[in-house]
């Protein structure tokens, strides 16, 4: 299927002591058999911790790991390195490469936190780990690439962060030589399938894959805050199980 809608209200729920969410994919105790990952990105999750909350150390190995601050403070630390606390609007990356002991933590004892984090694979296994933290200057939407952006990582894909004006549209990449993953961060998107007589809403939290599909335009009435994940290489590079063709 060429367009899959991921709605926020169907996706995996996260709940452990002092932390809620949602997994777009299989994670943790939020298992999908029908969502286990799209192309190579692998998880993509929205988080809140309590103030002052901690989630359980965890071993990170081959991954890139790409956090964005959406409220509160955030820290991060690794043998990579210690992220200090990051503020809304900063994003963090973890290259796990060979394997990494992670913890991350509300660093505000005050106030919740909440995240918007995604896990892409790597280009090439057991790298040397490495963090980074960075905020972007005013227009600056290319955040995470091989080259030339904000981040530069070590995943053969691209993430930008677009900010849509009241009555403007979002042009989406053609894919037909990959895929492109849409994850509405705020505000809404009108989405028309193909056959569609009707046009899909997506509004905050909701998400779209698009596979074998031309450039198109989503519009928004009223303003949107939208991540583009673009995913290059053949369909069958990566997977969501029922989804890329």
């Amino acid at each position: 299927m060429p367009i899959a809608f991921r709605p926020a209200a169907e996706r995996g729920r996260l709940l452990d002591p002092g932390v809620s969410g949602t997994a777009a994919f299989s994670h943790g105790s939020a298992f999908d058999r029908d969502w286990l990952g799209f192309h190579a990105l692998r998880v993509l999750n929205r988080l809140e911790l309590a103030p002052g909350a901690r989630l359980p150390p965890a071993r990170r190995a081959n991954m890139e790991q790409l956090t964005l601050v959406l409220a509160g403070s955030y820290r991060a630390r690794s043998s990579a390195g210690d992220s200090g606390p990051v503020a809304a609007g900063g994003w963090h990356r973890l290259a796990a490469g060979a394997g990494v002991d992670l913890v991350e933590e509300n660093a505000d004892p005050a106030a919740p936190l909440r995240l918007l984090q995604l896990w892409v694979q790597p280009m090439r296994s057991n790298a040397a780990p490495a963090q980074a933290v960075a905020v972007p200057s005013v227009g600056q939407s290319r955040i995470a690439a091989p080259r030339d952006a904000l981040l530069p990582w070590g995943a053969a894909a691209t993430v930008r962060r677009e900010s849509v004006p009241p009555g403007a549209s979002l042009a989406v990449p053609p894919t037909r030589a990959g895929a492109c993953w849409i994850e509405l961060v705020g505000g809404e998107l009108a989405v028309r399938a193909p056959g569609a007589a009707t046009a899909a809403f997506l509004r905050g939290g909701d998400g779209i894959a698009v596979a074998g599909e031309p450039a198109q335009a989503l519009v928004s009435s009223f303003g949107a805050d939208v991540l583009v994940i673009e995913l290059p290489g053949p369909p069958d590079a990566g997977r969501r199980e029922g989804c890329a063709g």
